[in-house]
Order: structure tokens, then sequence, then C-alpha cells
């Protein structure tokens, strides 16, 4: 019998990522997404084509696919109710928003059914775990529960925002880069699990999270604003330049000493980790721009995030390395006009200076150690 996958979101993640490890484990993917172009072509072709773009290009074929508009409730929960599993990549502010549905087909089923959330947000389990209860019956709310794991993920697979002359070209067009590891929390999954291409349920999920994080993703940013900051475009551009070849390796030394003090990795396999992702990052196909990568800094500078949480994680465990205080100093003074985000950092450096900046972004008190620093180094550099 046929097992069927059921996909929230038909864009880069789940068309690109997660469909091909579904399609790989001979699952029928059912799509549900609000972009109607989208819906319409999965439809039609009922397949598309996935390019891995790099030193080994390759084109994989992804078939047997359907697709649901997010709209219609009526046939998206009844799709969850038949669902052999469900994922979402939806953007984490559209999990409210398939929540009624989602509840709705939990509601017709009495079999466990595991939900992979491939969401950029550190509690996307409990967010949709929690918009899912306030749509279900008080009377029915801890027997759905207690059937459905919402089964957090951590995503590491670049791909390439398509720009709109990819998207005239052909709307289902989507390049991703080769990796294709999705670690998921052992411990949130309910039932018995069938095996699924790649995707590794591990025990120690928070290590995955917080390497992800203060590794791949504090790594990223280091990467867009030095390169920002040395005029380059690309960020495989970027890490041509020895210098920042080097701020990147000092960095993630003190990362590599932190995480494995934190929680026990083998440190080997995490070094190993590093030297692969400076490798990816090389990837001039993905077309990964320094721009891309530094923006919103409001939210890479937040406490929890790339890199005021790698710097405290560096404080507890190992040593802060000076180049990192340097490059939250290049974020806290990075401007972008087409950044929303850069923009509204600009307006408050200049209405209430950079102690409130430090103070309300980053939550560093601008009389600890630290926050001495990292204004030392602001007033020493050239902006």
């Amino acid at each position: 019998m046929t097992k069927v996958a059921v996909q929230f979101g038909a864009g880069g993640i789940g068309r690109g990522f997660t469909a091909q490890l579904f399609h790989e484990s001979s699952y029928k993917v059912v799509f549900v997404d609000v972009n109607l172009p989208v819906v319409a072509a999965l439809n039609a072709r009922r397949g598309y084509a996935i390019s891995i773009v790099g030193d080994n290009p390759e084109t994989i074929p992804i078939t047997d696919v359907r697709a649901i508009l997010g709209t219609d409730i009526e046939a998206v929960a009844e799709a969850v109710a038949s669902a052999d599993i469900v994922c979402t990549a939806v953007g984490a502010n559209a999990l409210p928003y398939i929540a009624p549905a989602m509840a709705e087909g939990l509601r017709r089923r009495t079999e466990p059914l595991n939900i992979i959330l491939c969401e950029n947000l550190h509690d996307a389990a409990d967010v949709m775990r929690k918009a899912v209860e306030g749509h279900l019956p008080e009377e029915e709310r801890d027997s759905v529960l207690s059937r459905t794991g919402f089964v957090q993920a951590v995503v590491a697979r670049m791909v390439p925002v398509p720009t709109e002359a990819d998207k005239a070209v052909d709307v289902l067009a989507v390049r991703v880069e080769a990796y294709k590891r999705l670690p998921i929390d052992a411990k949130a999954i309910v039932g018995a699990w069938s095996p699924i291409e790649n995707v590794e349920p591990v025990e120690n999920f928070e290590a995955w999270v917080e390497r992800k994080l203060y590794v791949h993703n504090c790594l990223h940013a280091v990467l867009g604003y030095a390169g920002v900051r040395a005029g380059y475009e690309y960020g495989w551009q970027a890490l041509e330049d020895t210098g920042i070849f080097a701020l990147l390796c000092n960095i993630s030394a003190e990362i590599e000493v932190a995480l494995t003090a934190k929680h026990q990795l083998d440190t080997r396999e995490l070094r190993d980790h590093t030297d692969d992702l400076m490798c990816r990052f090389k990837n001039k196909e993905l077309g990964d721009t320094c721009r891309r990568l530094a923006r919103d800094p409001i939210r890479k500078l937040a406490l929890d995030d790339r890199l005021i949480g790698t710097m405290r994680l560096c404080q507890e465990y190992s040593e802060v390395p000076f180049e990192l205080i340097a490059v939250i100093s290049h974020a806290i003074n990075y401007t972008d006009p087409d950044d929303p985000s850069a923009e509204k950092l600009r307006m408050m450096r200049e209405e209430h200076g950079i102690d409130h900046v430090l103070r309300e972004v980053c939550h560093i008190d601008p009389a600890e150690p630290l926050g001495v620093q990292i204004k030392q180094c602001m007033e020493s550099e050239p902006q």
C-alpha cells in the first residue's frame, strides 16, 4: 500500500528538500500551499525536478505528487486524516494559519501521527502544538494530542531563493546543495517510527539545534558581515579572502571547544562538520550574497540567536574570541537601506545610542566587560 506524506509548504525546503527524502522513501507526496500558480503546476505536471548544484551536479526527478490549496480546509483535513507522515515548512509566522485544518484532520483519525516541523523557530514544536490545541474541542483535546507527535527538525540544507527570472522560466524550478541530512527530535516521536531516507531521530536533540545555530548560522552571519565590510558581493568570494577565512577558523575553533564541553560531542566529528561547512559555503552555484547572509541584524543580534548566543556560549564554556566581538560590532553598525531590520537598527543607533541597542537588542549590559569590549571595538574601527 502506498504511503502518503503531507507536506505543508511547497517552497524551497518543502519542494527542494523534504519531498526528496519522502520520494526516495517511496512516499507519495501531497503538498499543501497557498501559492496558486505552484499548486496548479504541481497538479498539472504531477512532478518536477530538483537541481543539485555544486561539484557533482545532478537532476533529481520527483514524481507522483499532487497539491491542495491551503484554503481548502476540508481537503487539507482529509489529507491529514489519511497521512502516514506530515511535515511543515511554511515559515514560523504561518503556523497558526495551518492549525485549523491540521486540527480537524487529527480529529478524524485514531492512529498516531508524527508531524515533522522544519521551521526556523527554536520552539516550533510547542508553537504548533498550542496552535492545534486551540482548535480542538475540549472533550477531544487530550486524546488527540496524546497520539500526535510534534517533532522538531534541524534543517541545514542550503536552498537559494529563486529569482523572479527563475520563476518566470519554471515556477517549480528549485536549486539545492547536495547535503540532505535531517536530524529530528527522537523523544517527541509517538507510536512506531517508519524509517525515512536521511531523516535521523536523535536523542540529544538540543545539541543538534545548537550545532546548527552556533556553528552553521553563526559562521554564515560572520561571513556575511565580514564580506559586506570588505566589499564582496557573494559569500564564496569573501571566503576566498585569506583574512576572512582565518576569521571564520578562529571563531569556529572556540565554538567547537564550547559545544564539545556543553554537550560532550565528539571533537573530531564536530571538526569534520565545520570543515564540511566551509566547503559548502564555497558553492558558487548557490549564489548566496553577503547581504542576504547579513540580512535582519536585529534577529541575528538577539540574546539566543547566532551572534550573542554564540558569544554567551563561548563565555560560559570556553573563551570569547575577540574576532566574534568585532563581528558583533559590525552587525550593530550594519546598514542596508533595502533591509527593514537594518534600517530600524540604524534609527535606534542614531536616536538612542549604542548603549540602548546593547540593552534592548542584544540584552547586554553596556557596563559589563563584553559590553565595554564591543563599544571599544566600535570606537576603534572606521565605520
